[in-house]
């Protein structure tokens, strides 16, 4: 088994089936190559606000879209320090290891902060929402949409109405769902609805994006030490002129812009949701075909990242390992479920027959394995 290493002069030369990083196209890499002006121009503040109007497409929404130079993590500690008084309540819902983390990020904080999970694998029905909202008064409500450890896609359309019910603030993680999972947020009414572009976007890391309410900005002018770096009220400010209050990556935004323009005007929301749809579908039929288990419930698997049980019981890091071996990565189960799942990403640019074609070769090295 050959080892890969860092490659000074090409750059990687895998193929990512992974849940982030992902494979980023050649033509969003020669933008990010392309000479900019500096962050306080009529040029950046022009191209900052088509990417932000593209994400209001995006999201279906009319409310203010704002960039962060952070990961998704950032933006998640953001929602926490912006909308949540320290005498009062916040109810984090979780179904893996990121619902974890934004539990975590609440006590972290100091606030007072309530966690309601379920066995991973499993989802919040709108039955166990309703159970949790029941017990407590809770000013902010956090929740995934797409739960990358597990492979989990919350019924965010369902559950969404009955948090909005409660009177809380509704925050989203879309992470590894947003630009391959459609949502609309001003349907649903959610306050924030937030994401990393290293995933569905299929853009390098160094970006997360969200989109802010009313109501959220209005929450925020009544919260003390809100810090510095992350304070909503600070970045409104500066997106009003199409500008960040820091120096962004201006090359990644380059990058968002070309992307979006790309999703909207060429591919299509819904036809970009429809690959994905696809992509999920034919990733679980093959594990079905090889008797191997999805980690989900049935009914609730991410159409973005397949988490699959080691229902076979390979050895996780040979199948990984050996995969690598012909210019695939595909990752190991997340936190707990280490060696007991796999993950194979299917997001972003990644069309059925790239799928086909990894799953083929894959489908070998189990049968030699097993």
């Amino acid at each position: 088994m050959k080892e890969v290493h860092f490659n000074k002069e090409k750059g990687s030369e895998l193929k990512l089936f992974t849940p982030g990083p992902v494979y980023v196209p050649e033509r969003v890499l020669k933008e990010l190559a392309k000479p900019n002006d500096t962050h306080r121009s009529k040029p950046y503040s022009e191209m900052h606000q088509k990417a932000t109007e593209g994400l209001q497409k995006l999201l279906y929404t009319n409310n203010e879209c704002l960039i962060f130079t952070s990961s998704a993590t950032g933006i998640m500690e953001a929602c926490v320090r912006n909308l949540v008084r320290n005498d009062e309540k916040a109810l984090f819902f979780s179904i893996g290891a990121f619902g974890d983390r934004w539990y975590a990020i609440g006590i972290s904080n100091g606030k007072i902060s309530v966690k309601e999970g379920v066995e991973w694998g499993k989802a919040i029905t709108p039955e166990i929402a309703q159970e949790a909202l029941s017990k407590d008064k809770y000013s902010v409500v956090f929740i995934q949409a797409n739960e990358t450890s597990t492979g989990v896609y919350n019924p965010i359309d369902k559950v969404a109405p009955i948090i909005k019910d409660s009177g809380a603030l509704l925050c989203v993680d879309a992470t590894s769902s947003m630009a391959g999972i459609k949502v609309e947020v001003d349907k649903l009414n959610i306050d924030v609805c937030l994401a990393s572009v290293q995933k569905c976007f299929a853009l390098p890391p160094g970006l997360a994006v969200c989109s802010v309410s009313d109501a959220a900005f209005d929450k925020t002018e009544n919260v003390k030490n809100r810090g510095l770096y992350f304070d909503f009220i600070e970045l409104k400010k500066r997106n009003a002129k199409h500008q960040t209050p820091t120096t962004p990556p201006i090359p990644q935004i380059r990058g968002l812009t070309a992307q979006l323009d790309f999703i909207l005007n060429e591919e299509g929301l819904e036809k970009r949701f429809e690959r994905h749809e696809q992509l999920g579908k034919q990733t679980r039929k093959w594990a079905n075909d090889l008797n191997l288990e999805m980690f989900p419930e049935k009914g609730y698997e991410s159409n973005t990242v397949s988490t699959i049980k080691n229902s076979l019981n390979l050895d996780i890091p040979e199948v990984v390992s050996m995969l690598l071996d012909e210019g695939y990565r595909i990752v190991n189960g997340y936190g707990n479920l280490v060696n007991k799942t796999f993950r194979i990403g299917h997001m972003g640019e990644i069309q059925l027959k790239d799928l086909e074609e990894m799953l083929e070769i894959l489908t070998e090295i189990i049968n030699k394995l097993k």
